[in-house]
């Protein structure tokens, strides 16, 4: 019984180990399990945060501002940008006397290609440029005015040229209207006389150009020219002139108004250097015509440069057959020319010369008519050409010595319709603006000088006889001298 009783009480206690162990064992696992269910939800937990850093953080919420929603913000409205506006203008041609049209530059204003104030408006010439030609000597930096120009806000500008013709263009004038008289002008221009009145020299007459003569002198007006000697009517290489006026230019140079004594419709200006009391060999041009089968001077000439078409001393103008011809003496032909200079002053000029057959006539040709009161010889100053000639074709103005002359063998080859010395076209004359607008006809008459050589032998001077009628046109014939030959057939 005892020994039932031990082993019950082992077997019991036994029992009761083995569920002391396991009780321990479920308990353990389940710390164990909660232990891990706790520390996974203080994983997930946020740790918490000292007191301090809790006021802090507190503190910088509360300091944050409060977010609103975002405004949409509308696009500001940009006005357009304007653009510049410019004045109107308003513009007229002037036309004043060309005396009283020229101004100079006074530096204020510089020169644009239109109105300063007007769209586009380009730069010419620099004030500073205006400047230098308000300071200039030169009368090519003289302008004229021939328009006006006034803008909307009352503000004037001119047109303006240069009379050397390098500037043009347009220039502020101020405000004071100037369209009626141009001294009123102001501005960028002053009104300038061109012409200062100068003294008449001790002598005033008997004097020979050497030199060009003017309408005014060299660019004192816009409209400055060359007075045409070579088709001035009536005017002859060896005419005097006298002085009746004086002036002095911007440059300071020193012109003298002139009148031919011969024919006092014929005048202009000439520089003072370019006038002679006498025509010297250091002033004009020596021609010595030497008889080539003796080898003696026959004549010896000193002419005008102008004589020779030398207008300008300085000119590239030669000396020619026709030089020779014009001062041939009497009796005498051309056979060749020597040493010749071109035509300046000082020039010399040698020619050889021959006897013409002493049955040999020469002719002089002679005007009538139109404007011309008795007759005056005809040259080639008043026609376009004089043609040159052949023996051949003159032939007929040689005969046997001590005969008259055989006018009707003379008009067929010379004079009638067809011949070379039929009919002759003078030298057009221009209006202001250029254009031609009449010439004069020379026609042969026949019934003058059949009447003036009733009675001439052959050696004779022969005067032939043409009629002058004036014609209008635009576009007169033109007649040019290229015939082979010379002109010895003529009588000076």
């Amino acid at each position: 019984m005892q020994a039932r009783l031990k082993k019950s009480l082992y077997v019991g206690l036994a029992a009761l180990t083995f569920a002391s162990v396991a009780g321990t064992a479920n308990v353990n696992a389940a710390e164990k399990a909660n232990t891990k269910n706790d520390t996974a939800k203080v994983s997930k937990a946020k740790k918490a945060t000292p007191k301090k850093k809790v006021a802090k953080n507190n503190k910088k919420k509360a300091a944050q501002p409060k977010k609103t929603a975002a405004k949409k913000e509308t696009p500001k409205k940009v006005a357009p940008k304007k653009e510049k506006t410019y004045p109107t203008f308003e513009y007229n041609d002037l036309e004043y006397d060309a005396a009283k049209s020229n101004v100079v530059a006074t530096g204020t204003a510089g020169l644009y290609n239109k109105p300063s104030s007007r769209k586009g408006a380009r730069l010419v010439a620099s004030k500073a440029k205006m400047s230098q030609l308000a300071n200039s000597k030169s009368v090519g930096n003289v302008f004229y005015v021939d328009a006006m120009a006034k803008n909307s806000n009352g503000t004037l500008y001119a047109r303006v040229t240069s009379m050397s013709k390098q500037y043009h263009g347009w220039i502020y004038a101020g405000r004071t209207d100037f369209s009626d008289d141009l001294s009123q002008i102001t501005g960028g221009v002053s009104y300038y006389e061109t012409m200062t009145p100068a003294a008449l020299p001790a002598q005033t007459d008997g004097y020979y150009l050497k030199g060009a003569l003017w309408t005014t002198p060299w660019r004192t007006q816009k409209d400055s020219a060359k007075v045409g000697l070579e088709s001035a009517s009536g005017y002859r290489n060896t005419d005097t002139f006298r002085i009746d006026n004086a002036a002095t230019v911007r440059s300071g140079g020193l012109y003298y108004h002139v009148v031919d004594n011969n024919m006092p419709s014929l005048t202009g200006w000439v520089y003072s250097g370019n006038l002679n009391g006498s025509m010297t060999s250091d002033l004009g041009y020596t021609i010595r015509y030497v008889d080539q089968a003796t080898g003696n001077t026959v004549d010896t000439k000193t002419v005008p440069l102008t004589a020779l078409g030398q207008m300008n001393n300085g000119d590239n103008v030669q000396f020619t057959n026709d030089s020779a011809n014009k001062y041939m003496p009497a009796g005498y032909k051309l056979a060749n020319l020597g040493n010749v200079d071109n035509v300046k002053a000082g020039g010399n000029g040698l020619v050889y010369i021959s006897k013409l057959a002493s049955n040999t006539s020469q002719i002089k040709l002679n005007v009538l008519g139109d404007g011309i009161t008795g007759s005056t010889q005809l040259t080639g100053n008043d026609v376009q050409s004089i043609p040159n000639l052949n023996t051949n074709q003159t032939s007929s103005l040689s005969g046997n010595q001590g005969l008259n002359v055989d006018m009707n063998s003379v008009e067929n080859q010379l004079f009638n319709t067809g011949a070379p010395l039929s009919q002759f076209n003078g030298k057009t004359v221009t209006d202001d603006n250029g254009k031609t607008y009449y010439y004069y006809s020379y026609t042969y008459n026949s019934s003058m000088t059949r009447q003036a050589n009733a009675n001439s032998k052959y050696g004779n001077v022969l005067n032939v006889y043409y009629n002058r009628t004036k014609v209008a046109t635009t576009n007169p014939n033109s007649q040019q001298n290229t015939n082979a030959g010379n002109q010895n057939y003529l009588a000076q």
